[in-house]
């Protein structure tokens, strides 16, 4: 092909976008968060009245340190909870915790965030 058919433009060098400094007073994560989307299950312990019960959810990320859920029910902060989450690669994931926050994301879905009372073991496949 004759050159005047390929036009010789020099493409630049990728974009590296500048890191920026985190925000004085922004918090900033010891571990990473894993988008990790699957169904789970959660034994809440209501300890007003001592009832477990069992409620079905889907998790929005998790880390070694805890784990976002979507529920179709608000679970006060400070609740004991025990999930049941699904892997690919053998044996569920069973993480217990407490609600540290729980927020309305949809009309009659929550999002609730669990701290991990144990840390979760190296082999886990989770993000450190």
């Amino acid at each position: 092909m004759p050159s005047r058919f390929v036009p010789n433009i020099k493409t630049p060098a990728a974009r590296q976008t500048p890191q920026r400094a985190p925000a004085p007073g922004a918090h900033e994560r010891e571990t990473r968060r894993t988008p990790h989307r699957v169904p789970c299950r959660l034994r809440v312990f209501d300890p007003s009245t001592g009832a477990i019960t069992a409620v079905c959810g889907q998790t929005v990320n998790i880390s070694a340190d805890g784990l976002a859920v979507w529920l179709n029910t608000d679970v006060p902060t400070g609740t004991w909870v025990e999930a049941l989450v699904p892997r690919l690669e053998g044996a569920p994931l069973c993480l217990s915790g407490t609600v540290v926050r729980s927020r309305r994301v949809l009309t009659g879905t929550f999002e609730v965030g669990i701290g991990l009372t144990a840390k979760v073991p190296a082999g886990a496949g989770l993000a450190r």
